[in-house]
């Protein structure tokens, strides 16, 4: 991607800028926690959602967008990729996550349909990785809340914990002690395993 005003040219992988006016400065953009549902999970989360319409007259104007996970990437395109990495299949989705310098891809057809939790520990952190495979999403947060340590699970596909909290998808207490407590984001999105490891070739694979 591009910016219209200086033309410089960003990555979505880390948010810094490859070449232009910009480049080389230390400018980064932030990356934001996305969650990536079903309509009917995001209703439950904000019942007052907008919706953008489809206009006719701009018909010509709307494409289908490129199938993440599909298989097979031009001949010409791989050998644009530095760092080619065969550990698994060029378009597999993975949940990338970075913590101080540290990665590791969460391969999401590891887990079943439906929620999952990861327990884990990067960069010396304890962090936790909420899976729900049945819709692409997966999100990593720090597992740690005022100083203590917590053990998520599913119960009854709800996600809790062992100090009696119940916990949304995008992080936040709904019951419990905590309601209202948001986990600490860690950085991480999903994308397919090429370019996870083209721009981060030490990642490691959880459970690999």
């Amino acid at each position: 991607m591009d910016d219209r005003q200086t033309g410089s040219v960003w990555t979505h992988y880390d948010g810094t800028i490859l070449s232009g006016s910009l480049a080389d400065n230390g400018i980064a953009l932030q990356i934001q926690p996305m969650l990536q549902t079903t309509w009917s999970e995001w209703q439950v989360l904000h019942p007052d959602t907008l919706v953008l319409d489809l206009y006719a007259q701009f018909a010509n104007r709307y494409q289908q967008n490129y199938q993440p996970g599909r298989a097979g990437l031009r001949p010409g395109f791989q050998q644009t990729v530095l760092n080619w990495d065969d550990r698994l299949q060029e378009s597999e989705l993975v949940l990338g996550a970075n913590l101080c310098g540290q990665y590791r891809a969460y391969v999401l057809a590891d887990f079943s349909g439906g929620l999952s939790i990861v327990n884990d520990n990067l960069d010396g952190v304890p962090i936790v990785i909420f899976v729900d495979n049945s819709s692409a999403y997966a999100l990593a947060f720090q597992a740690t809340v005022n100083e203590r340590l917590l053990i998520f699970s599913v119960m009854d596909a709800v996600i809790v914990d062992d100090a009696g909290n119940a916990w949304d998808i995008s992080g936040t207490a709904i019951n419990g002690p905590l309601a209202g407590t948001k986990l600490l984001f860690v950085t991480s999105f999903i994308t397919e395993w090429y370019g996870w490891a083209a721009y981060h070739p030490d990642t490691s694979i959880y459970g690999r």
